[in-house]
């Protein structure tokens, strides 16, 4: 039997290594990783010939050489087309603003001059303004073509919500028209319309 005195010794704890080389190596090895994967996902770093706040793009192989003829052609083209569109659109705003305020004046002036029976229409729509008042007009253009001295064609539909003023009652409209449009004084008009089916 053991006497609590002749007890063995209780074990001595772990020596601890001294924080040496291979502690730092480690540790850079980890700061380096760290590194790398952070580049990894944030990506390349700017070109330094890029300046503060400006955006850097990538050239494309087909964007390295300088377009050729027809490409800038198109792109002139397309660029024309759409200003074309805007430009029709805002005509077609102006209507739909001139109808729901009911000004004649200002609905007239996105008419040509030159418009087929012009004086019969104001006052057709005259008219037709003592009956409904328009609580939604949309249009929507389906296809523009430019033709030479200033004039245009588009085919375009309109979606109308008529509301008969005494009966409250509402009816909706959907017409299809190709529209002749000219360019007068700097302002797309229109010079003709004949509905399409």
């Amino acid at each position: 039997m053991i006497h609590p005195q002749e007890a063995p010794p209780p074990p001595l704890p772990p020596r601890k290594k001294p924080f040496g080389l291979l502690g730092l190596s480690g540790g850079l090895a980890l700061v380096l990783i760290g590194f790398l994967v952070w580049f990894s996902f944030r990506g390349a770093p700017p070109s330094p010939a890029a300046k503060k706040g400006e955006e850097v793009k990538e050239a494309s192989p087909s964007s390295q050489s300088a377009p050729g003829p027809q490409a800038a052609a198109a792109a002139s083209a397309r660029d024309s087309a759409t200003i074309l569109r805007s430009q029709l659109e805002q005509v077609f705003s102006g209507i739909k603003e001139a109808n729901q305020k009911k000004d004649l004046s200002q609905l007239l002036s996105y008419y040509s001059p030159n418009f087929a029976q012009l004086t019969q229409r104001a006052q057709n729509i005259s008219k037709t303004w003592k009956i409904y008042d328009y609580p939604k007009m949309e249009f929507e253009i389906h296809e523009i073509s430019r033709l030479v001295d200033n004039t245009a064609i588009a085919r375009v539909t309109w979606e109308v919500e008529a509301q008969n003023i005494s009966t409250h009652k509402s009816k909706n409209i959907s017409k299809t028209y190709s529209i002749k449009f000219v360019q007068e004084s700097g302002q797309w008009r229109i010079k003709s319309l004949d509905e399409t089916r």
